[in-house]
């Protein structure tokens, strides 16, 4: 009776062949997680950087603008753009009134 029986290869059983079909399809699942986090991680630093260099822009702009807003503001330039854009000129003495 023992010449009849069939030994099966454990090796190429159906629930090992699905074991390591399904053990390759997590480690081929964790490669392209993996890959596409460092990818994320990438274009992230790539944005930070650039939101950096913008910042910096803005803020040199901005410096710029509040050194042309107090050479706006100063008396002499007042005074000029007074007399050539408004024709206005200093008063008179006698055209001076004094509010009691």
């Amino acid at each position: 009776m023992s010449g009849n029986r069939k030994v099966k290869s454990p090796l190429l059983t159906g629930r090992t062949l699905l074991a390591g079909i399904l053990l390759m399809l997590v480690l081929l699942a964790e490669v392209f997680f993996d890959t596409w986090c460092a990818v994320q991680c990438r274009r992230t630093g790539y944005e930070i950087v650039e939101a950096r260099n913008r910042q910096e822009e803005l803020l040199e702009t901005r410096r710029k603008l509040q050194i042309e807003l107090v050479h706006l503001k100063s008396p002499q330039v007042l005074g000029a753009r007074a007399r050539t854009e408004l024709g206005m000129i200093t008063p008179k003495p006698e055209q001076i009134v004094k509010v009691p």
